[in-house]
């Protein structure tokens, strides 16, 4: 156990060591939000039917639809970044160490993985209760405990899911330049696809049936349902219901086939779990070699 305790330190302290890993892990947000706090913000509460809303509630609405993607990306982007510690041991040739040492391969690979979903988990906790604060700062409203808790575990649940998809993206990469081509792309791809950027039914049926086989999608789409709960019900219900496809807070199924948020959240558990398993014989092969 001391053994993967300390390796797990020991990559934590890597990442944050490195401060250009560390800021370009976050590119992808402060992207994000500078592009939804200058333009696409705005959109979203913009309209003869919002001139009713005071002004208080319309920042609620937009700031509670914006960090429900902003979110989402951030595991995302973090758990990648803290994941690329695994290229750098590997291209440094670091990972051979570990090789000629006592310590079993399962637990230099666990720790990867358990290093990722600690430091994703709580840069992303602490960014959310930073909202918090934020949006009763400004606008007075306060969420609700169950939208706090709720959200809270759906981050931790979604970091485990993002970090197994990047571990496995990241056994799969070669070199530093081919990961940072792929981490400066990946969020904007992403966010485009899982309607992050910008509601999906504008994008036609095509991309989202493209987007209904991303995990990302269903994520961004169950959170916004669960931070835009509490905004909503300031809303009269004839008028929510009309905000439900632009807010990107409607179900879209699979492939147009209509399936339950708790299904697809399910299976993308178990892909989770799959991938991680992946990844464990990619990276062994690579520490063989």
């Amino acid at each position: 156990m001391n053994e993967l305790i300390n390796l797990t330190k020991r990559n934590i302290k890597v990442f944050l060591r490195d401060k250009v890993s560390v800021f370009f892990s976050f590119l992808s947000v402060i992207i994000l939000l500078a592009l939804y706090f200058l333009f696409i913000g705005k959109q979203y509460v913009s309209g003869s039917e919002f001139d009713r809303l005071s002004s208080n509630l319309k920042n609620y609405l937009g700031i509670s639809i914006i960090m429900g993607g902003v979110l989402v990306i951030n595991t995302l982007s973090l758990s990648l970044g803290v994941n690329g510690v695994i290229v750098n041991d590997i291209e440094t040739r670091k990972l051979d160490g570990f090789m000629v040492s006592p310590v079993k391969r399962y637990k230099v690979i666990l720790a990867y993985f358990i290093s990722s979903i600690i430091v994703t988990a709580v840069l992303t906790l602490i960014m959310w209760f930073l909202t918090i604060l934020y949006v009763f700062i400004t606008t007075k409203y306060l969420y609700s405990f169950k939208t706090i808790l709720n959200t809270s575990l759906l981050l931790i649940l979604f970091t485990f899911i993002s970090s197994s998809i990047m571990i496995f993206i990241v056994t799969l990469v070669k070199s530093q330049n081919a990961f940072g081509t792929i981490a400066g792309i990946l969020g904007t791809v992403v966010g485009f696809i899982s309607g992050i950027y910008m509601p999906l039914f504008i994008l036609g049926s095509g991309v989202s049936k493209v987007s209904s086989l991303v995990p990302f999608t269903h994520m961004t789409i169950l959170l916004k349902q669960v931070i835009l709960s509490d905004p909503y019900s300031k809303l009269a219900p004839e008028f929510v219901s009309a905000l439900h496809k632009p807010y990107g807070t409607e179900n879209i199924g699979i492939l147009g086939f209509e399936v339950s948020m708790t299904l697809i959240i399910i299976f993308c558990i178990i892909l989770s779990m799959i991938l991680l398993v992946l990844s464990y014989f990619n990276l062994n092969k690579k520490m063989v070699k």
